[in-house]
């Protein structure tokens, strides 16, 4: 990829959207955050730019979500990625909050991290500038550890060396069907062994592609890239609200059969608006349960797991019927 990849791109976008964002979890699992900035362009309007967040308890009944949107531009400088009605993101720092204004559950954080270098999960520099795939995804620090606190309507969380990750996407259009999967926390694993893949159906006209899958397994540092359009005929998925199985191939003799588990008391709705027309409904779960057999040539087979620490998210057009869509709209000012 040329240029920094975090770098905001939606200001040369006429129709688009753009996100940059974060997750982490409790070192024991079973609690943790996501926190996401989006930029959402419609030709000849107005940008709208948001903040979504949301809480996952394992023992509390549900996930605890907010977000606030405005018609503004984001803001960017040197020392921030992306900012949006005074909360930012960029490098080592995240700091901001959502007021109860109209009925938003209340919430502030302010978080350091550091983490591994970026990952790329387009195979190709020259991808990133094509029109197709329509999603640029970049995973800005694959791995990550995050120390500060945030509150969440008056319940103040204490941040202490808790792994997870910071990503950045932006495209014309999302997928018309996808999955993103990121797992740490391995059981007697370091930081540094951790899955990251993005699956996607894309639309063409009137036809949908199957599944492509785009990232990497890293154990204990060694990188492996995972998918890719050449591999698309041996990747299988079977997919639901609550977790999926996955076959996924890699490169050298590798592939990965995944099970992933998504409780829907544990999960999120959202709704997220398409540039242009249409939307879909994503149930996201940051608590998910993930186990991993990872299978090399000559027979060599190993299993990882982690619990409580893995996110999983779908994204589809249907809505879902045991996971609840949050009250925010995507898209418009509410």
């Amino acid at each position: 990829m040329r240029g920094d990849p975090a770098a905001a791109r939606s200001a040369a976008m006429r129709v688009g959207y753009e996100s940059h964002y974060l997750r982490a979890v409790a070192p024991g699992g079973g609690l943790g955050f996501w926190l996401r900035h989006t930029v959402h362009r419609e030709d000849d309007a107005p940008p709208l730019t948001s903040t979504w967040f949301t809480l996952f308890d394992a023992d509390a009944p549900g996930p605890v979500a907010s977000k606030v949107t405005v018609q503004e531009p984001p803001t960017t400088s040197g020392l921030h990625w992306v900012g949006v009605d005074g909360s930012t993101l960029g490098p080592g720092h995240a700091v901001g909050s959502i007021s109860s204004a109209l009925g938003r559950v209340p919430v502030s954080w302010d978080l350091t991290f550091l983490g591994e270098v970026a990952f790329e999960h387009l195979p190709a520099s020259w991808m990133y500038a094509a029109p197709v795939p329509r999603t640029k995804p970049v995973s800005l620090h694959p791995s990550a550890r995050f120390a500060g606190s945030v509150t969440v309507d008056g319940r103040t969380i204490d941040v202490d060396a808790w792994p997870g990750m910071v990503g950045h996407n932006w495209g014309t259009e999302h997928a018309e069907r996808w999955i993103w999967l990121h797992g740490i926390g391995f059981d007697g694993e370091p930081d540094s062994t951790w899955i990251d893949v993005v699956l996607g159906r894309l639309r063409l006209g009137r036809v949908t592609t199957p599944w492509v899958a785009n990232g990497a397994l890293s154990v204990r540092g060694d990188r492996r890239r995972l998918g890719g359009v050449g591999r698309a005929r041996w990747t299988t998925v079977q997919e639901h609200r609550d977790g999926a199985r996955i076959h996924l191939p890699g490169r050298r003799g590798l592939s990965l059969d995944i099970e992933v588990t998504a409780p829907a008391e544990r999960s999120v709705g959202w709704v997220y608006a398409d540039p242009g027309d249409g939307d879909h409904a994503v149930g996201n779960c940051s608590i998910a349960d993930l186990e991993v057999t990872v299978r090399l040539g000559k027979g060599l087979v190993r299993t990882i797991t982690t619990t409580g620490r893995a996110a999983y998210e779908l994204g589809t057009r249907e809505r879902p019927a045991d996971v609840p869509m949050q009250p925010f709209p995507d898209g418009r000012v509410p």
